[in-house]
């Protein structure tokens, strides 16, 4: 497997701590008193310091989702060289999309022009790229694929994140969607004849489902009862001390486990839902603080997005270079936990 280049397409709103707290103040005002906005206030700002959350960037009004994923891809083509008609294989991944069904692969295997790409969607929250880059693989591997363009398009923030809150005890659960950056990626694979560059691992602890989510109008038609009180259709929800807390010791168990092969890298991307988190999973794992490249301060929670971005970043800072052994590390709601390691 090789990652011949990777692609990204921001959305054009700079977005600030202090530009999310003065809207999720202004849209709250009509139901809560001076004194409490005033305590949300102080409460967002020890939150976003707690999280190293700085900058995040949203569409403006007049921006569409779709046009940065077809940005993203068109640029990945033209800077590798290929043609449209190479890609024999498109996944579109993450959680950012269109419709249930049918795949949004299909749309843009449209708009780009893949006119020799079958298609379809893979979906595991955070863990979506990374679960696609590993399905590429073992396609190309078999033979049956040769090019795999894999595209997300995570844009999610004015669809799914409440900003009015009713009571002051919702910024727990609402909070996360404040960190959330948009951005959209298409990452190109090819067979670089080497079928063992390229290995992962993921567990799911999927008894841990409701500490977040997304829920649909139809989610209390599936959900157990004793879970059915945290669904909020769609609205992006999560109980964060629990997830983390969970998510964290579940990591530590899973690496450890794992081949002395994922123990020998030049650089980590790992899924950065905080810089706090970033840190601190690197040191529960013993990995090299200088070696972890992090993007949350910059870019946020970019979901899916968040490892194919930080390594097309990296390469273009010169951080993450030809040659270099790879580690990725995610915590993905589900739970799930995730290493993939593999030669860039």
């Amino acid at each position: 497997m090789k990652i011949v280049d990777i692609a990204y397409a921001l959305p054009s709103q700079r977005v600030s701590n202090e530009d999310l707290i003065s809207k999720v103040v202004d849209c709250s005002r009509k139901h809560l008193p001076e004194p409490i906005l005033k305590c949300l206030e102080e409460k967002m700002l020890r939150f976003f310091r707690i999280s190293g959350t700085q900058v995040r960037y949203h569409r403006k009004p007049d921006e569409k989702a779709v046009d940065f994923g077809l940005k993203a891809g068109r640029e990945v083509l033209k800077r590798s060289g290929m043609r449209p008609e190479d890609v024999d294989l498109l996944i579109y991944t993450g959680v950012g999309k269109a419709w249930i069904e049918p795949a949004t692969a299909n749309l843009f295997q449209s708009q780009l022009g893949l006119r020799n790409a079958t298609c379809f969607d893979i979906m595991d929250a955070c863990a979506s790229w990374m679960r696609s880059v590993s399905v590429a693989k073992s396609l190309i591997d078999q033979g049956s694929h040769k090019t795999v363009m894999i595209l997300n398009c995570e844009f999610n923030t004015r669809e799914y994140t409440p900003f009015e809150l009713k009571s002051p005890n919702d910024l727990e659960h609402y909070f996360s969607g404040y960190t959330i950056g948009e951005a959209a990626t298409a990452t190109l694979l090819t067979d670089d004849g080497d079928p063992t560059n390229g290995l992962f691992s993921f567990r799911t602890y999927g008894e841990m489902h409701d500490l977040c989510k997304i829920s649909l109008p139809s989610a209390r038609d599936f959900a157990p009862q004793d879970a059915s009180h945290r669904l909020r259709p769609m609205s992006f929800v999560t109980w964060p001390a629990e997830l983390l807390s969970f998510t964290k010791a579940r990591m530590f168990e899973h690496f450890p486990k794992l081949p002395d092969t994922f123990r020998k890298f030049d650089i980590v991307f790992g899924h950065s839902v905080s810089k706090s988190v970033t840190r601190a999973v690197s040191r529960i794992l013993d990995l090299a603080p200088e070696a972890v490249y992090e993007t949350h301060s910059r870019f946020g929670n970019t979901v899916s997005a968040t490892l194919p971005l930080g390594m097309s970043v990296a390469a273009e800072e010169g951080r993450l270079q030809r040659g270099m052994q790879v580690l990725l590390a995610m915590g993905s709601s589900g739970v799930s936990t995730a290493f993939g390691t593999f030669k860039y």
